[in-house]
Protein backbone atom coordinates (compact mmCIF):
# COMPACT_ATOMS: atom_id res chain seq x y z
CA UNK A 1 0.00 0.00 0.00
CA UNK A 2 3.09 2.43 0.68
CA UNK A 3 4.77 1.30 -2.47
CA UNK A 4 1.53 2.25 -4.20
CA UNK A 5 1.11 5.47 -2.51
CA UNK A 6 4.25 6.86 -3.19
CA UNK A 7 4.60 5.88 -7.04
CA UNK A 8 0.78 7.78 -7.08
CA UNK A 9 2.79 10.28 -5.58
CA UNK A 10 5.96 10.49 -7.85
CA UNK A 11 3.22 10.55 -10.83
CA UNK A 12 1.15 12.90 -9.55
CA UNK A 13 4.33 15.27 -8.98
CA UNK A 14 5.86 14.67 -12.52
CA UNK A 15 2.82 14.87 -14.39
CA UNK A 16 2.51 18.46 -12.11
CA UNK A 17 5.95 19.56 -12.92
CA UNK A 18 5.57 18.99 -16.69
CA UNK A 19 2.09 21.00 -17.32
CA UNK A 20 3.24 23.37 -14.65
CA UNK A 21 7.01 23.94 -15.47
CA UNK A 22 6.98 27.58 -14.81
CA UNK A 23 5.10 27.62 -11.72
CA UNK A 24 6.28 29.81 -8.88
CA UNK A 25 5.38 30.37 -5.18
CA UNK A 26 3.93 34.16 -5.70
CA UNK A 27 3.50 34.68 -1.41
CA UNK A 28 4.79 32.90 1.27
CA UNK A 29 6.07 31.22 3.36
CA UNK A 30 4.51 32.28 6.36
CA UNK A 31 4.05 30.70 9.71
CA UNK A 32 1.02 29.77 11.03
CA UNK A 33 0.40 28.41 14.74
CA UNK A 34 3.50 26.31 15.85
CA UNK A 35 2.50 24.14 18.94
CA UNK A 36 5.00 21.75 20.92
CA UNK A 37 4.44 18.71 18.56
CA UNK A 38 2.77 20.48 15.60
CA UNK A 39 3.59 22.73 13.15
CA UNK A 40 1.86 24.81 9.93
CA UNK A 41 3.42 26.46 6.86
CA UNK A 42 1.26 28.71 4.36
CA UNK A 43 2.58 29.56 1.21
CA UNK A 44 0.51 30.41 -2.60
CA UNK A 45 1.34 29.36 -5.38
CA UNK A 46 0.98 31.07 -8.88
CA UNK A 47 -0.75 28.01 -10.26
CA UNK A 48 -2.00 24.53 -9.30
CA UNK A 49 0.57 23.26 -8.16
CA UNK A 50 1.85 20.18 -5.75
CA UNK A 51 3.94 21.63 -2.13
CA UNK A 52 5.56 19.50 0.55
CA UNK A 53 7.94 21.18 3.19
CA UNK A 54 11.24 19.93 4.06
CA UNK A 55 12.15 20.24 7.71
CA UNK A 56 14.84 19.21 10.20
CA UNK A 57 15.56 19.86 13.63
CA UNK A 58 18.61 22.05 13.99
CA UNK A 59 21.70 20.95 15.14
CA UNK A 60 20.33 16.94 14.24
CA UNK A 61 22.43 14.47 12.28
CA UNK A 62 18.67 13.14 11.69
CA UNK A 63 16.88 12.77 8.13
CA UNK A 64 15.08 15.37 6.69
CA UNK A 65 11.64 15.06 7.53
CA UNK A 66 9.12 15.36 4.56
CA UNK A 67 5.39 17.26 5.13
CA UNK A 68 2.00 15.07 2.79
CA UNK A 69 2.07 16.82 -0.40
CA UNK A 70 -0.79 19.74 -0.54
CA UNK A 71 -2.53 20.49 -4.16
CA UNK A 72 -3.38 23.78 -4.28
CA UNK A 73 -6.71 24.42 -6.31
CA UNK A 74 -7.38 27.54 -8.17
CA UNK A 75 -10.61 28.37 -5.93
CA UNK A 76 -8.87 28.91 -3.07
CA UNK A 77 -6.34 31.25 -5.02
CA UNK A 78 -3.59 28.61 -4.93
CA UNK A 79 -2.18 28.69 -1.30
CA UNK A 80 -1.79 25.49 0.91
CA UNK A 81 -1.53 25.36 4.51
CA UNK A 82 0.79 22.44 4.79
CA UNK A 83 0.86 20.68 8.74
CA UNK A 84 4.26 19.19 10.04
CA UNK A 85 3.95 16.65 12.55
CA UNK A 86 7.11 15.52 13.29
CA UNK A 87 8.05 18.30 15.60
CA UNK A 88 9.12 17.97 19.14
CA UNK A 89 8.48 20.87 22.20
CA UNK A 90 11.56 23.17 23.15
CA UNK A 91 13.12 22.77 19.55
CA UNK A 92 14.69 24.88 16.73
CA UNK A 93 13.91 23.91 13.24
CA UNK A 94 14.56 24.98 9.53
CA UNK A 95 12.05 24.48 6.73
CA UNK A 96 12.20 24.81 2.50
CA UNK A 97 9.57 24.72 0.65
CA UNK A 98 9.22 21.76 -2.18
CA UNK A 99 7.55 23.06 -5.00
CA UNK A 100 5.95 20.47 -8.09
CA UNK A 101 9.30 18.48 -6.60
CA UNK A 102 12.07 20.90 -6.62
CA UNK A 103 13.31 23.13 -3.87
CA UNK A 104 12.51 26.01 -4.20
CA UNK A 105 14.77 28.81 -2.24
CA UNK A 106 11.87 29.73 0.20
CA UNK A 107 12.85 29.04 3.64
CA UNK A 108 12.23 30.14 6.84
CA UNK A 109 12.77 29.33 10.80
CA UNK A 110 10.97 28.33 13.45
CA UNK A 111 10.85 27.21 17.99
CA UNK A 112 8.38 25.17 19.31
CA UNK A 113 7.00 25.93 22.64
CA UNK A 114 8.87 24.21 25.77
CA UNK A 115 6.97 21.72 27.57
CA UNK A 116 7.13 23.24 30.93
CA UNK A 117 3.81 22.12 32.84
CA UNK A 118 4.85 20.85 36.29
CA UNK A 119 8.57 21.22 35.76
CA UNK A 120 9.60 24.78 35.62
CA UNK A 121 8.03 27.85 36.05
CA UNK A 122 5.91 28.95 32.75
CA UNK A 123 8.56 31.13 30.30
CA UNK A 124 8.41 34.83 29.71
CA UNK A 125 7.51 35.76 25.91
CA UNK A 126 6.65 38.64 23.66
CA UNK A 127 3.60 39.05 21.40
CA UNK A 128 3.44 41.63 18.52
CA UNK A 129 0.16 43.69 17.69
CA UNK A 130 -0.66 45.21 14.26
CA UNK A 131 -3.83 46.78 13.58
CA UNK A 132 -4.70 47.81 9.97
CA UNK A 133 -2.50 46.72 6.94
CA UNK A 134 -3.25 48.76 3.78
CA UNK A 135 -1.26 48.03 0.46
CA UNK A 136 -1.06 50.29 -1.99
CA UNK A 137 -2.33 48.90 -5.60
CA UNK A 138 -2.12 51.29 -8.34
CA UNK A 139 -4.95 51.84 -10.95
CA UNK A 140 -7.03 51.17 -7.89
CA UNK A 141 -6.43 54.50 -5.10
CA UNK A 142 -8.49 57.59 -5.35
CA UNK A 143 -6.84 60.13 -6.41
CA UNK A 144 -4.28 63.00 -4.64
CA UNK A 145 -4.71 60.36 -1.18
CA UNK A 146 -2.43 57.78 -0.09
CA UNK A 147 -4.16 55.34 2.57
CA UNK A 148 -1.05 53.14 3.18
CA UNK A 149 2.23 53.01 3.34
CA UNK A 150 5.46 52.52 6.09
CA UNK A 151 5.96 48.98 4.89
CA UNK A 152 9.42 49.06 6.88
CA UNK A 153 7.65 48.90 9.95
CA UNK A 154 7.58 44.63 9.54
CA UNK A 155 11.43 45.03 9.89
CA UNK A 156 11.28 47.17 12.89
CA UNK A 157 8.46 43.94 14.45
CA UNK A 158 10.94 41.62 13.43
CA UNK A 159 14.01 43.29 15.22
CA UNK A 160 12.45 43.26 18.52
CA UNK A 161 11.86 39.42 18.52
CA UNK A 162 8.67 38.64 19.24
CA UNK A 163 7.08 35.07 19.72
CA UNK A 164 3.84 35.52 17.90
CA UNK A 165 2.00 38.18 15.48
CA UNK A 166 -1.63 38.54 16.30
CA UNK A 167 -3.19 40.92 14.06
CA UNK A 168 -6.10 42.84 14.80
CA UNK A 169 -8.35 43.32 11.71
CA UNK A 170 -8.60 45.16 8.09
CA UNK A 171 -5.95 43.04 6.84
CA UNK A 172 -6.63 43.42 3.18
CA UNK A 173 -9.02 46.20 2.87
CA UNK A 174 -11.27 44.81 0.38
CA UNK A 175 -13.11 47.62 -2.30
CA UNK A 176 -15.61 47.91 -4.69
CA UNK A 177 -13.66 46.35 -7.20
CA UNK A 178 -13.34 43.50 -5.19
CA UNK A 179 -16.99 42.55 -3.30
CA UNK A 180 -18.82 41.01 -5.62
CA UNK A 181 -16.47 38.21 -6.82
CA UNK A 182 -14.62 35.66 -4.82
CA UNK A 183 -11.77 35.88 -7.73
CA UNK A 184 -11.58 40.17 -6.26
CA UNK A 185 -11.47 38.87 -3.05
CA UNK A 186 -8.94 36.45 -3.34
CA UNK A 187 -6.47 39.08 -5.20
CA UNK A 188 -6.94 41.89 -3.13
CA UNK A 189 -5.51 39.40 -0.28
CA UNK A 190 -2.74 38.08 -2.23
CA UNK A 191 -1.72 41.94 -2.87
CA UNK A 192 -1.45 42.49 0.34
CA UNK A 193 0.23 39.71 1.06
CA UNK A 194 2.45 40.32 -1.82
CA UNK A 195 4.18 43.28 -0.34
CA UNK A 196 8.14 42.56 0.04
CA UNK A 197 8.72 44.01 3.04
CA UNK A 198 6.63 40.92 4.67
CA UNK A 199 8.43 38.29 3.01
CA UNK A 200 10.95 37.45 6.06
CA UNK A 201 8.61 38.59 8.57
CA UNK A 202 5.89 36.09 8.01
CA UNK A 203 8.57 33.19 7.11
CA UNK A 204 9.85 33.62 11.08
CA UNK A 205 7.48 34.70 12.90
CA UNK A 206 4.10 32.77 13.89
CA UNK A 207 1.14 34.66 12.62
CA UNK A 208 -2.49 34.63 14.07
CA UNK A 209 -5.84 36.47 12.45
CA UNK A 210 -9.15 37.71 13.10
CA UNK A 211 -11.10 39.69 10.51
CA UNK A 212 -12.25 43.10 10.44
CA UNK A 213 -14.88 45.16 8.37
CA UNK A 214 -12.36 45.73 5.28
CA UNK A 215 -11.48 41.90 5.36
CA UNK A 216 -15.44 41.20 5.18
CA UNK A 217 -17.16 43.21 2.71
CA UNK A 218 -19.07 47.17 2.55
CA UNK A 219 -19.56 48.78 5.89
CA UNK A 220 -20.85 46.98 8.90
CA UNK A 221 -22.27 44.24 6.58
CA UNK A 222 -22.57 40.72 8.43
CA UNK A 223 -24.50 37.45 9.01
CA UNK A 224 -27.05 38.48 5.90
CA UNK A 225 -24.01 39.44 3.21
CA UNK A 226 -24.55 38.35 0.20
CA UNK A 227 -20.90 37.43 -0.77
CA UNK A 228 -20.36 36.23 3.29
CA UNK A 229 -19.34 32.85 1.76
CA UNK A 230 -16.95 34.01 -0.48
CA UNK A 231 -14.87 36.53 1.64
CA UNK A 232 -14.97 33.52 4.54
CA UNK A 233 -13.72 31.10 2.20
CA UNK A 234 -11.02 33.74 1.22
CA UNK A 235 -9.97 34.73 4.65
CA UNK A 236 -9.67 30.78 5.70
CA UNK A 237 -7.53 30.69 2.86
CA UNK A 238 -4.99 33.56 3.43
CA UNK A 239 -5.07 33.19 7.76
CA UNK A 240 -5.05 29.74 8.98
CA UNK A 241 -5.92 29.15 12.14
CA UNK A 242 -4.96 27.04 15.43
CA UNK A 243 -8.25 25.19 15.53
CA UNK A 244 -11.32 25.18 13.71
CA UNK A 245 -15.01 25.40 16.40
CA UNK A 246 -17.21 23.13 14.89
CA UNK A 247 -20.43 24.74 16.99
CA UNK A 248 -20.02 28.00 15.03
CA UNK A 249 -20.33 29.80 12.05
CA UNK A 250 -17.32 31.76 10.49
CA UNK A 251 -13.66 32.17 12.00
CA UNK A 252 -13.05 32.13 16.01
CA UNK A 253 -10.59 29.98 17.44
CA UNK A 254 -8.41 29.51 20.11
CA UNK A 255 -5.14 28.72 21.10
CA UNK A 256 -2.36 28.96 24.42
CA UNK A 257 0.92 30.20 24.53
CA UNK A 258 2.90 29.39 27.85
CA UNK A 259 0.25 30.40 30.58
CA UNK A 260 -1.61 32.18 28.54
CA UNK A 261 -5.11 31.63 26.75
CA UNK A 262 -6.01 33.39 23.46
CA UNK A 263 -9.79 33.80 22.23
CA UNK A 264 -9.79 35.09 18.74
CA UNK A 265 -13.30 36.15 18.41
CA UNK A 266 -15.31 36.54 15.03
CA UNK A 267 -17.44 39.69 15.05
CA UNK A 268 -18.35 39.75 11.39
CA UNK A 269 -20.44 35.92 11.13
CA UNK A 270 -23.20 36.98 13.73
CA UNK A 271 -23.40 40.64 12.90
CA UNK A 272 -26.74 42.10 12.42
CA UNK A 273 -26.52 45.82 13.38
CA UNK A 274 -29.41 47.17 11.51
CA UNK A 275 -32.17 44.95 13.36
CA UNK A 276 -36.05 45.52 12.64
CA UNK A 277 -38.55 46.76 15.46
CA UNK A 278 -38.91 43.59 16.96
CA UNK A 279 -34.88 42.19 17.53
CA UNK A 280 -31.66 43.72 19.24
CA UNK A 281 -28.54 44.47 17.49
CA UNK A 282 -25.98 42.20 17.53
CA UNK A 283 -22.05 41.53 16.86
CA UNK A 284 -20.73 38.52 18.31
CA UNK A 285 -24.13 36.44 18.76
CA UNK A 286 -25.40 34.19 21.33
CA UNK A 287 -23.29 30.96 20.26
CA UNK A 288 -20.50 32.53 20.08
CA UNK A 289 -21.11 34.27 23.80
CA UNK A 290 -21.95 30.38 25.24
CA UNK A 291 -18.60 28.66 23.06
CA UNK A 292 -16.52 32.07 24.84
CA UNK A 293 -18.05 31.20 27.99
CA UNK A 294 -17.19 27.32 28.18
CA UNK A 295 -14.16 27.65 27.08
CA UNK A 296 -13.02 30.29 29.42
CA UNK A 297 -14.58 28.66 32.36
CA UNK A 298 -12.22 26.11 31.82
CA UNK A 299 -8.97 27.88 31.23
CA UNK A 300 -6.32 27.05 33.79
CA UNK A 301 -4.12 30.07 32.64
CA UNK A 302 -2.78 33.25 34.25
CA UNK A 303 -4.18 35.72 31.52
CA UNK A 304 -7.00 35.05 29.42
CA UNK A 305 -6.80 37.17 26.16
CA UNK A 306 -9.88 38.11 24.42
CA UNK A 307 -8.90 39.41 20.67
CA UNK A 308 -11.57 40.99 18.13
CA UNK A 309 -11.79 42.99 15.71
CA UNK A 310 -13.61 45.85 16.76
CA UNK A 311 -13.24 47.41 20.56
CA UNK A 312 -14.62 45.40 23.43
CA UNK A 313 -15.07 48.05 25.95
CA UNK A 314 -15.15 51.19 24.13
CA UNK A 315 -18.81 52.45 25.36
CA UNK A 316 -19.02 54.87 21.98
CA UNK A 317 -22.35 54.31 20.23
CA UNK A 318 -21.08 53.37 17.02
CA UNK A 319 -21.25 49.43 15.06
CA UNK A 320 -17.31 49.94 15.22
CA UNK A 321 -17.69 48.76 18.76
CA UNK A 322 -18.88 45.74 20.12
CA UNK A 323 -21.22 47.99 22.58
CA UNK A 324 -23.39 49.15 20.02
CA UNK A 325 -24.96 45.81 20.82
CA UNK A 326 -26.02 46.93 23.81
CA UNK A 327 -27.94 44.59 25.27
CA UNK A 328 -25.62 41.49 24.19
CA UNK A 329 -22.59 43.83 25.37
CA UNK A 330 -23.68 43.91 28.34
CA UNK A 331 -24.99 39.84 28.77
CA UNK A 332 -21.42 39.26 27.84
CA UNK A 333 -19.54 41.51 30.87
CA UNK A 334 -22.41 40.69 33.40
CA UNK A 335 -21.07 36.76 32.15
CA UNK A 336 -17.31 37.14 32.51
CA UNK A 337 -18.53 38.73 36.02
CA UNK A 338 -20.77 36.49 37.54
CA UNK A 339 -17.78 33.50 36.51
CA UNK A 340 -15.59 35.49 38.34
CA UNK A 341 -12.94 35.07 35.41
CA UNK A 342 -9.79 35.99 36.86
CA UNK A 343 -6.72 37.23 33.94
CA UNK A 344 -8.87 38.85 31.16
CA UNK A 345 -7.55 41.15 29.25
CA UNK A 346 -8.65 42.49 25.94
CA UNK A 347 -7.11 43.75 22.81
CA UNK A 348 -8.76 45.16 19.59
CA UNK A 349 -8.63 46.43 16.31
CA UNK A 350 -10.67 48.21 13.85
CA UNK A 351 -9.36 51.64 14.86
CA UNK A 352 -7.62 54.00 12.69
CA UNK A 353 -6.16 55.22 16.20
CA UNK A 354 -5.04 53.68 19.37
CA UNK A 355 -6.08 54.06 23.17
CA UNK A 356 -6.11 51.97 26.19
CA UNK A 357 -9.64 51.53 27.82
CA UNK A 358 -10.18 50.50 31.15
CA UNK A 359 -13.85 49.95 32.75
CA UNK A 360 -13.59 50.28 36.18
CA UNK A 361 -15.87 47.64 37.92
CA UNK A 362 -16.96 48.47 41.27
CA UNK A 363 -17.30 44.99 42.35
CA UNK A 364 -14.97 43.12 40.50
CA UNK A 365 -11.16 44.36 39.26
CA UNK A 366 -10.70 46.63 36.39
CA UNK A 367 -10.96 45.23 32.81
CA UNK A 368 -8.58 46.92 29.84
CA UNK A 369 -9.03 46.61 26.05
CA UNK A 370 -6.01 47.48 24.21
CA UNK A 371 -7.27 48.85 20.88
CA UNK A 372 -4.08 49.14 18.27
CA UNK A 373 -4.54 51.59 15.86
CA UNK A 374 -3.50 51.27 11.88
CA UNK A 375 -0.02 49.15 11.22
CA UNK A 376 0.01 50.46 7.46
CA UNK A 377 -3.17 51.97 6.67
CA UNK A 378 -3.10 55.54 7.11
CA UNK A 379 -4.39 56.80 10.71
CA UNK A 380 -6.83 59.29 12.04
CA UNK A 381 -5.51 62.35 13.13
CA UNK A 382 -8.40 63.13 15.81
CA UNK A 383 -10.95 60.21 17.84
CA UNK A 384 -14.50 61.37 16.56
CA UNK A 385 -15.69 58.73 19.73
CA UNK A 386 -16.07 60.39 23.37
CA UNK A 387 -14.80 57.23 24.88
CA UNK A 388 -14.97 57.84 28.97
CA UNK A 389 -13.00 55.36 30.22
CA UNK A 390 -10.31 55.94 27.55
CA UNK A 391 -6.75 56.11 29.80
CA UNK A 392 -5.04 59.36 29.84
CA UNK A 393 -2.01 59.32 27.51
CA UNK A 394 -2.98 56.38 25.73
CA UNK A 395 -3.95 58.05 22.50
CA UNK A 396 -1.86 57.27 19.92
CA UNK A 397 -3.13 59.40 16.18
CA UNK A 398 0.02 57.75 13.73
CA UNK A 399 1.31 54.45 12.15
CA UNK A 400 1.83 51.85 15.16
CA UNK A 401 2.59 48.79 16.58
CA UNK A 402 2.07 47.20 20.07
CA UNK A 403 4.59 44.92 22.08
CA UNK A 404 3.31 42.87 24.76
CA UNK A 405 5.45 40.90 27.56
CA UNK A 406 4.48 38.30 29.51
CA UNK A 407 7.04 37.94 32.45
CA UNK A 408 8.14 37.77 35.87
CA UNK A 409 7.76 34.71 38.26
CA UNK A 410 5.26 31.97 38.39
CA UNK A 411 3.52 33.64 41.62
CA UNK A 412 3.31 37.18 40.03
CA UNK A 413 3.04 37.24 36.06
CA UNK A 414 2.31 40.91 34.55
CA UNK A 415 2.02 42.42 31.12
CA UNK A 416 4.17 44.92 30.22
CA UNK A 417 2.13 46.64 27.39
CA UNK A 418 4.39 48.82 24.76
CA UNK A 419 3.03 50.63 21.94
CA UNK A 420 5.55 51.61 19.36
CA UNK A 421 5.98 54.14 16.55
CA UNK A 422 6.22 52.60 12.94
CA UNK A 423 10.09 53.49 13.55
CA UNK A 424 10.72 52.02 16.53
CA UNK A 425 10.02 54.67 19.25
CA UNK A 426 8.08 53.78 22.21
CA UNK A 427 4.88 56.14 22.52
CA UNK A 428 4.00 55.10 25.86
CA UNK A 429 3.94 52.30 28.14
CA UNK A 430 1.61 50.05 30.82
CA UNK A 431 2.42 47.26 33.44
CA UNK A 432 -0.55 45.37 34.53
CA UNK A 433 -0.03 42.10 37.14
CA UNK A 434 -1.82 39.07 37.03
CA UNK A 435 -2.61 40.03 40.83
CA UNK A 436 -4.79 43.24 39.62
CA UNK A 437 -6.98 40.79 37.39
CA UNK A 438 -8.64 38.97 40.28
CA UNK A 439 -12.05 38.75 41.70
CA UNK A 440 -12.55 40.05 45.06
CA UNK A 441 -12.17 37.28 47.42
CA UNK A 442 -9.53 35.06 44.93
Amino acid sequence: MFFLFRRLTLVTITLLATSNAYAAIVNGPMLGHIDMREASVWIQADRPSLVRIAYSEDGSSGTTQWSLPYETINTLGNTATITLENVEAGKNYSYQVELNGELTNKSGTFTTPTYYHERTPPPDFRIAVGGAHYAVEEGFEPPYRTLGGGYGVFSEIASSSPDLMLWVGNTAHLRESDWASKSGILKRYAHARAVPEISHFLGNIPNYATWGNSDFSTSNAGHFYTFRQDTEASFKAFWPRPAEVATLQGIATRFRRADVDFFMLDVRSYRNDTPDSTESPQILGKEQINWLRQEIIRSKATFKIIVAGNPILNPADSPENLSFADREHTALLQMLREERISGLFFISGGKYYGELTRLVHANSYNLYDLTVGPLTASPEQDSKELNFFRMPGSSTFEQQFALIDVSGPEEDRQLTIRVMSMEGKELWNREIKASQLQPAGQ
